[in-house]
């Protein structure tokens, strides 16, 4: 017979579903739980992958995330084309909570859930995100929603004798309301404002979009009954479903199967809570004449399995906390061979929950991208999404102590299921993190022993946070405030250091005792600390983190005293205190700057506050003096507004000392592990603090240090700012990374000079063993600054130069360029100002801070080089030949897989012909 999670043979039950010739429609009151059906517009079905919705004129952006719709035929009622698994949903039991009001939100609602994602789909329930100032919501099934009216849809019946229906999600009474509503580009979350809403204003909406009717199988069954199968950990039972629903033919038999993982077996079987014996790992339910019988399965380790501690990894980007991967420790004096594991053996997934152990996050699998073996237990960078991470090992080593499970964590829909720990971008929530891993066979390790492991979970690390401890700006007392603090130990060398402060945005802030969860989302504080660890002694400085920050003088006066202890203590420069925040941290940041401005040596405000006006600077001449790049987008509420205040307001007016802004045209981040994301208006965050400042997407730009940081990020910015007066400095800028053999531009320029400059004296060294000097130094614009002089040997030139024109007044600029060729040696080289000597019109001479440029050299990838000679060639090709035949269930498929050019999992006559090809065309 044909299934459809409706249908059951009459020997055992299943519920996968398969194509049925035509679907019917269903009468609203004979919807169920437990059951399968389409979801139909007149725009089409519902299906389980991501699309693109256009919305112009609904949202601050032209677009948002939705769900895909495919096109259906109905004839005579009838639904007569091709239904795919991917337009299949199961009803689950939904969880809201909400009261109902205005003759909405009855009942638990229904988990929408679809076991066939397509392209960006997932197996989570159908949920909404949340969305600012927007009517639509964006819609996924790729992550799991803390609150559970994000997942739950409720059916409201628009026309009984149609039978036509909305699916909605209720949040209450004037809160946060969406119909599901089809449009021609697919599915979206609508509401009737771009806020709150009552439940007459999401009526409205209801009637407005276009009616929804349900389809299942048009098949004739008797009466059925469901079982309710489940199972715990480290095995499963089967058949079962997404909703855990059985349905069983009236009076006949069921038989359910229990499969251990490896190592592992069957612990007990519980049928409406009383233990069953099993045989063979089946149990039979006899004669099921009523709905609602349980089954159980839970699973324990086999006896001769041997325990093997992992730690959970997690790592910050921008965006925020996220779990990258599990290291397995195999033990002191133990390692397994690169060549004996492959990420197809592994099996991972994750249970986490908020701090009370009960509110579930995440519950399920994560998709894992690689498995390798290191030496120390740390990821070797990302693999995905391609190209990878900028630090990405691709030659791992052969052999290590630990194996390093990594899991895939961003694509080009954004975060992956389970991958921030927060569940998503708008949740600022601590979490218990909860992972298992399964094998499915022996461990072996390099002494030829093997090991049946039982994985156990021993730590979760994330080394940007393990920094940070809590603590309050004033205890008991009046203004206080619970922060994070993190404490650069190198003031002990260096004495005092920069401070940064940063304060997140509204509704990041956590609950009350979380002390953690401003940091779970995106968080300049943790993007600091992360820059720290990557790049040492570059970012020296101390870190704090506010949470639930008030925006009030008293609050501020906690700070500052909080902040004096550590200025008394010899930990921090009272010159180079900064502060950032987003959305209502911007707004705390600009309250705190217009109230003690003396305080702080730059802010970098982003999306929201209020900026001083003339009047105000011109009262308080300490406002000018501290430093400040705003952020906003266009279409967010500061965007017109700044945008104006830079053009022909206060920011324009020249009484700041240093006042820059952008406004952005895309909240596009383009490095990793981004490359283009884009979110919506109001998120400018996370892309401020991945971008370089000059590689942002920006509508307008105004300011002085515009062009010197265009190829730098923002804490480069903020710690060349000083209360005393912004560091003068040379900078230098040019690319990260070259290949052996390439030619490359370093661009020089000053910073931060308040004075006439005449003439220069500049030393620059570099490292002569990778990088050769080409050519003499050219100035960018010859009628600014001209090269008078050069004195050059291997390893270092001395260039003198004048500055011409407008330029003397102001020399804050790029003045020239040098070229160099990467040599044959990889590494990383520097290039670095090691003298710079300034004078100005009276022939007084000053000495200024140099800077100092890296640049990676990496030795190209020639397509079909194996044999590592810099060509494709005939010995490649015999290379290739050798391997001829292997697959990926091949043993020693991770050596020989780089063989695969076309990546279809196998080294045939195509990967050979593609060989050939790259060998004529060279």
């Amino acid at each position: 017979m044909l299934v459809s999670g409706l249908i059951v043979s009459q020997a055992k039950a299943d519920t996968t579903p398969e194509p049925t010739d035509t679907w019917r429609q269903v009468d609203p009151a004979n919807v169920q739980i437990g059951r399968s059906y389409l979801i139909v517009s007149e725009h089409g079905a519902l299906a389980n992958a991501q699309a693109t919705i256009g919305t112009p004129g609904d949202v601050t952006g032209d677009t948002q995330v939705g769900m895909a719709s495919k096109p259906v035929t109905i004839k005579d009622g009838l639904i007569t084309s091709e239904v795919t698994d991917d337009m299949i949903w199961q009803f689950g039991l939904g969880a809201n909570s909400a009261a109902a009001s205005g003759g909405l939100g009855e009942g638990p609602g229904y988990s929408v859930l679809n076991n066939a994602p397509g392209d960006g789909g997932g197996k989570e329930p159908l949920r909404r995100e949340s969305s600012f100032n927007a009517q639509h919501a964006p819609l996924n099934t790729t992550g799991a929603a803390i609150n559970g009216n994000q997942q739950s849809l409720l059916l409201h019946v628009l026309d009984e004798k149609e039978g036509t229906v909305s699916l909605y999600i209720w949040g209450g009474n004037n809160q946060w309301n969406f119909a599901l509503t089809g449009t021609k580009d697919g599915y979206t979350a609508k509401s009737k404002a771009a806020s709150t809403t009552s439940a007459a204003q999401l009526l409205e909406q209801i009637k407005e979009s276009p009616a929804l009717r349900l389809y299942e199988p048009n098949v004739t069954v008797g009466t059925q009954h469901y079982v309710m199968a489940s199972s715990g950990e480290n095995g499963e039972i089967s058949p079962s479903s997404l909703a855990g629903h059985v349905w069983v033919n009236d009076g006949d038999d069921v038989t359910f199967t229990f499969k251990p993982a490896f190592g592992f077996e069957v612990d007990k079987v519980t049928v409406n809570d009383e233990e069953v014996a099993v045989q063979d790992n089946t149990y039979t339910i006899k004669n099921v004449t009523a709905s609602g019988t349980r089954i159980h399965a839970t699973f324990k380790a086999a006896s001769d399995a041997g325990e093997l501690p992992f730690t959970v990894y997690n790592d910050i980007f921008s965006v925020g906390n996220v779990t990258t991967a599990l290291i397995i420790d195999l033990g002191e004096g133990k390692a397994a061979n690169l060549a004996d594991l492959n990420a197809d053996m592994f099996t991972a997934a994750g249970k986490s929950t908020r701090l009370d152990g009960t509110t579930t996050i995440f519950d399920g699998y994560r998709n894992i991208t690689r498995v390798y073996v290191n030496d120390a237990p740390e990821p070797l960078g990302y693999i995905s999404p391609a190209p990878g991470s900028d630090n990405l090992v691709k030659d791992t080593p052969a052999s290590g102590r630990y194996i390093i499970v990594e899991f895939e964590f961003w694509n080009a829909n954004g975060y992956t299921s389970g991958a921030m720990v927060s569940g998503n971008l708008q949740n600022a929530f601590s979490a218990i993190l909860n992972y298992r891993i399964n094998v499915d066979r022996q461990l072996k390790l390099t002494d030829g022993s093997t090991i049946t492991p039982r994985f156990t979970q021993s730590a979760v690390v994330n080394p940007a946070l393990d920094k940070f401890v809590p603590d309050q700006t004033n205890p008991g007392g009046t203004g206080n405030m619970d922060i994070l603090i993190s404490i650069d130990e190198s003031w002990k060398e260096q004495g005092p250091l920069p401070l940064f402060i940063y304060n997140h945005g509204g509704g990041r802030g956590g609950p009350a005792g979380d002390y953690f969860a401003p940091m779970a989302t995106a968080n300049g504080a943790a993007v600091l600390s992360k820059r720290q660890l990557e790049n040492p002694g570059k970012y020296n400085a101390h870190i704090i983190a506010t949470q639930n920050h008030s925006n009030t003088q008293a609050n501020n006066e906690a700070v500052i005293a909080y902040v004096e202890k550590l200025v008394a203590e010899g930990k921090v420069d009272p010159n180079r205190v900064y502060m950032s925040g987003f959305s209502m941290g911007s707004m705390y940041t600009l309250g705190f700057y217009s109230r003690n401005p003396e305080f702080l040596a730059a802010i970098v405000p982003l999306a929201g506050g209020s900026l001083p006006t003339v009047q105000q600077l011109t009262d308080n001449p300490e406002l000018a003096k501290t430093s400040i790049w705003a952020h906003t987008h266009k279409n967010d509420s500061a965007g017109t507004t700044w945008t104006t205040y830079f053009t022909t307001g206060a920011g324009a007016s020249g009484l700041f000392a240093n006042a820059n802004v952008n406004v952005l045209d895309t909240n596009q981040a383009f490095n990793f592990p981004y490359y283009g994301y884009d979110w919506t208006p109001h998120e400018t965050e996370a892309q401020v603090y991945s971008n370089r400042l000059g590689q942002s997407n920006a509508s307008f730009r105004y300011g002085p240090s515009q062009e010197a940081f265009a190829e730098k990020n923002i804490f480069d910015w903020m710690f060349a700012q000083n209360r005393k007066g912004t560091t003068s400095s040379a900078t230098l800028t040019g690319p990260d990374v070259v290949q052996t053999g390439a030619t490359f531009d370093v661009i020089y320029g000053l910073q931060g000079l308040k004075q006439d400059v005449y003439a220069q004296d500049i030393t620059v060294e570099y490292d002569a063993d990778k990088l050769e000097l080409v050519g003499q130094p050219v100035s960018v614009d010859s009628n600014k600054f001209v090269i008078v002089g050069t004195n050059s040997e291997p390893g270092k030139i001395r260039i003198l130069g004048t500055h011409m024109n407008e330029s003397v007044n102001n020399p804050n600029q790029n003045l020239f360029k040098l070229s160099f060729k990467a040599k044959d040696t990889a590494g990383v080289a520097d290039i670095a100002v090691t003298l710079l000597v300034l004078a100005d019109g009276e022939g007084v001479e000053a000495e200024i801070d140099g800077d100092t440029h890296k640049v990676e050299i990496r030795k190209p990838v020639v397509p079909g080089d194996f044999n590592n000679d810099n060509r494709a060639s005939v010995g490649d090709l015999a290379l290739m030949a050798k391997a001829y035949g292997k697959s990926s269930t091949s043993p020693d498929w991770n050596d020989v897989k780089k063989f695969d050019l076309n990546n279809d999992g196998t080294i045939d006559i195509e990967d050979l012909s593609a060989l050939a090809r790259l060998i004529l065309t060279q």
